[in-house]
Formats: C-alpha cells, sequence, structure tokens
C-alpha cells in the first residue's frame, strides 16, 4: 500500500511540474511576428549557408581537377626534359668521340700513313654524331610542339 501512496505522489508532482511548465508557456504568449520573421530570416539563412556549401564543394572539385591536370603536365613536361637531356648528352658524348678521332686521323694524314680502320672510325663517329644531333632535335622539337599545342587547340 505504502507503494502505491508513494507512487501516486511521485505522479501528483510530476503533473505539478508539467501544469508549470504549460503556465510559463501561456504566459509566454503565443508567437509573435517578430518571432516569425526570425524564424523566416533563420530558414533562409540556413538556405542560403547550403546553397554556399554547394558552391563551395564544386570549386574545390573544379580546383582538385586543374590541380590534377597542372600535375600531369609538370610530370609530362619534366619526362620531356629527361628525354631532351639524354639526347644532349648522347650529342656531347659523340662529338667528344669525333673530336678524337678526327685529331687521330689529322696526326695520321700529317705522317702520311694511310689508316683504313682509323678512317672507318672517324666515319662511324661522324654518323653517331649526326645521329645523335638529329635525336636531340627531334626531342627539342617534341618539347617546343607540346608548349605550342595547347595555344593552338586554344585558338580553335
Amino acid at each position: 500500500m505504502t507503494d502505491i501512496t508513494e507512487l501516486e505522489s511521485r505522479l501528483s508532482a510530476a503533473l505539478d511540474r508539467i501544469g508549470q511548465g504549460l503556465d510559463r508557456i501561456e504566459s509566454a504568449g503565443p508567437r509573435t511576428a517578430q518571432d516569425e520573421g526570425l524564424g523566416a530570416e533563420l530558414d533562409a539563412q540556413q538556405q542560403a549557408n547550403a546553397e554556399l556549401e554547394h558552391r563551395l564543394k564544386a570549386l574545390r572539385e573544379e580546383q582538385d581537377t586543374r590541380l590534377a591536370a597542372f600535375e600531369a603536365q609538370i610530370e609530362a613536361q619534366n619526362a620531356q626534359m629527361a628525354d631532351l637531356d639524354g639526347q644532349l648528352q648522347a650529342l656531347r658524348r659523340s662529338n667528344a668521340e669525333l673530336r678524337e678521332v678526327a685529331g687521330e686521323l689529322r696526326e695520321a694524314m700529317e705522317a702520311e700513313l694511310a689508316d683504313p680502320e682509323l678512317i672507318d672510325r672517324a666515319m662511324a663517329a661522324e654518323l653517331d654524331a649526326l645521329r645523335a644531333e638529329r635525336d636531340a632535335e627531334v626531342a627539342e622539337l617534341g618539347a617546343v610542339l607540346s608548349e605550342l599545342k595547347p595555344l593552338v587547340e586554344e585558338r580553335e
């Protein structure tokens, strides 16, 4: 029996608290036009915020896409420069060998010694130098064309 009375008193205390809360809400009065205006303004600000977040997301995606394209372009240019550098190194080696063989051939000619092997080496060195020069020019033209291609495509 004491449990029932205890539960009854707890229940009545809870109902009193609910009643007091309702009284406070009623005494605050109905929502005013100012409250409704502020609510509408809050909704408008939330909508604008959502739109700005959407635009920011789109701009970030566009920026990431452009950054990836620039990085790919830089990698391609670095590869072209490495190829061009390799071709220029080969050209320098061929020219050094050509100078060496030409010097030996000149000395043989001054001594009036005809050395067919030396002449063959000189011709081979000259051909290698010409090939290396051609390869370097092709690599250089490739680098120039890769820079001009976007400009031409942009004009079209």
